[in-house]
């Protein structure tokens, strides 16, 4: 039976293929060397970076690109989809009025690893993937790299200075523990120092970041600007000590004597391991170990042919890393289709794209080989009734068995949950092996205990371990002072207030005004499609009016689409530019 390849584009970090590929094959992998137009060879870096960054007049020019839409009642979209609340019209406005160090300040306000973020986000599925260009077929603005211009330059030119609150009364603030140098414990960390708390941060490693450092690929992330956002932390008071695991129950035991709260940023285990007969032979990998050699500088040879196994997000950095160290074949072996693969979308596009092959509806059976991995056999699969994940569940068909060739197998099927917390800390709850935390708090069963990260969700972004280490800190702020008011405002529902429509209307937000000239308009429902927050209508006379000025985020839009000049946009931008000119240069 044929078997479902995808093959895609050029590589230009790869060497040459050799030989034996059909004719659909041969375009997609010429000049995968990277080869001038003469041919001579030129290889480049096996790291060289995904998104380099941009310059400051190109910066500039992006910047302006943006729409600063977002108010104080409405944060932009690409706020909203921030797990870490970034004001990212605030920053951008600051890159476009050339105060770049502002524009790093706002951000590291929200996000204590602003400038990882911006290397390792998936900014297709949260920011740029909410922009309002992107909602109206246009390209959206580059918030990623603009948000690693804006941290660069802050980081580069302001102190790694800090603005601590004040102790209060006179007494010592609590102690709290952190365990886990990785994107949770940090942003833990720094929101407690930030106020004034006592923070020592343990981690078994010789480096911060935990994943980031450790377990993302490096053509995203090597290691800077992970220490320069260590020393913003070390100017706030926080404390790390290094090569310190915390790693049996008399050492936990002892760390919640010394503290008041405890915060456990511990991530996941090692690799999922799956035994299938001759997976002990050289050449075969599990995932997180291949990368940690590719990031402390230890490059393996990985030959010609790469299998890669597995369909999340690992799997797929794995592949391309494979290509850079310069593999012909790179080829991802998943059990299922494209549809229900866990890889973002944009991520398996770009691998494509790069020339990674994918087999769908294949699963490895057993390794083959003498003194090294040469073949996997594989078997091929369908798909039957939804399992408890609604996907379809695998099933193999017999018959057909066959043998792929490879010279390096890696395996990138998951990590394991760390269900020992739960041995070492009393009356700790987990659930489906990972903490189970208040989810408005971060605290675990155990009240003096907080957790956040993978070690609770299981596994996501860098950017959501940091919004987690952030509530945790808020949480553990109100156990150690209940007194104290929470940072989260409540949400509020607002019922906007009936009133009797005139032929003009005249709506404010805040500082900001919109004018409709309701007699102008024509009914045309440009506005009502394009609105990105469906806050505009067409009443019983087809005359456009805002259901909600609460709900308005101020982008335009209307007014651009609008053929009739029906509205008139004030937004007050200097309330923006004074708001923007009161956050301190070392705010962090």
């Amino acid at each position: 039976m044929p078997f479902p390849w995808s093959v895609a584009g050029p590589h230009t970090a790869s060497k040459q293929m050799d030989g034996n590929v059909s004719g659909a094959e041969v375009s997609h992998s010429a000049n995968r060397s990277g080869s001038t137009v003469d041919g001579s060879s030129q290889r480049v870096s096996p790291f060289p970076e995904l998104k380099p960054p941009f310059d400051r007049h190109n910066a500039r020019y992006e910047a302006f690109r943006c729409l600063y839409c977002g108010s104080d009642d409405m944060p932009a979209p690409c706020t909203a989809a921030c797990p870490a609340s970034v004001d990212v019209p605030g920053f951008i406005r600051a890159i476009a009025d050339d105060d770049v160090s502002a524009a790093g300040a706002i951000v590291f306000r929200e996000n204590p690893l602003g400038g990882s973020c911006a290397r390792v986000c998936p900014v297709e599925e949260l920011c740029e993937g909410a922009c309002v260009l992107e909602q109206q077929a246009r390209r959206p603005v580059s918030i990623g790299r603009l948000q690693r211009f804006a941290t660069d330059v802050c980081l580069a030119e302001s102190p790694p200075a800090g603005k601590r609150s004040p102790d209060g009364q006179g007494h010592a603030r609590p102690k709290v523990s952190v365990i886990g140098a990785g994107p949770a414990g940090m942003a833990c960390a720094e929101r407690l120092a930030r106020w004034g708390y006592s923070v020592v941060v343990y981690d078994a490693r010789p480096e911060p970041g935990g994943l980031v450092r450790y377990a993302i690929a490096p053509y995203r992330l090597m290691q800077a600007p992970l220490p320069a956002e260590m020393e913003r932390m070390q100017a706030l008071g926080v404390q790390f000590r290094f090569r310190q695991a915390i790693s049996d129950e008399e050492a936990v035991r002892r760390l919640a004597t010394e503290s008041d709260a405890v915060f456990l940023g511990v991530g996941l285990g090692e690799d999922v391991t799956i035994r299938y007969p001759g997976d002990d032979l050289p050449g075969i990998w599990q995932s997180l170990r291949f990368i940690e050699q590719l990031k402390t500088g230890q490059l393996p040879p990985v030959g010609r042919r790469v299998a890669v196994i597995g369909g999340g997000n690992t799997a797929i950095d794995v592949a391309r890393e494979a290509l850079r160290l310069g593999a012909d074949e790179v080829t991802l072996v998943y059990r299922r289709t494209r549809a229900e693969m866990p890889a973002y979308r944009q991520e398996v596009a770009d691998a494509e794209q790069e020339g990674v092959r994918f087999r769908w509806l294949t699963t490895p059976r057993r390794f083959v080989g003498q003194d090294r991995v040469e073949f996997v056999e594989c078997q091929s699969m369908r798909l039957t009734e939804p399992d408890a994940s609604g996907r379809g569940r695998p099933e193999p068909i017999v018959g057909s068995e066959f043998l792929l060739p490879v010279d390096t197998v890696i395996r990138a099927v998951g990590q394991q949950r760390r269900t020992e917390w739960h041995a070492w800390i009393p009356d700790l709850n987990l659930k489906d092996g990972l903490i189970a935390v208040n989810p408005s708090a971060g605290q675990t069963s155990n009240p003096k205990f907080f957790a956040g990260g993978d070690a609770v969700n299981g596994g996501a972004t860098v950017v959501e371990a940091v919004a987690m280490g952030k509530l945790a800190a808020e949480g553990i702020r109100r156990y150690l002072e209940p007194n104290m008011a929470s940072g989260r405002p409540e949400d509020a529902v607002v019922v906007p207030t009936p009133i009797e429509l005139a032929p003009q209307m005249t709506y404010r937000q805040g500082v900001a005004t919109l004018v409709v000239n309701r007699a102008w308009c024509k009914g045309c429902n440009l506005c009502v499609d394009d609105c990105p927050v469906q806050t505009l209508a067409l009443d019983d006379s087809e005359l456009v009016y805002v259901k909600d000025m609460s709900r308005c985020i101020l982008c335009g839009i209307c007014a651009v689409r609008c053929p009739d000049f029906v509205f008139t946009l004030d937004r007050a931008d200097m309330k923006r530019d004074a708001d923007r000119q009161r956050v301190p240069d070392k705010v962090v």
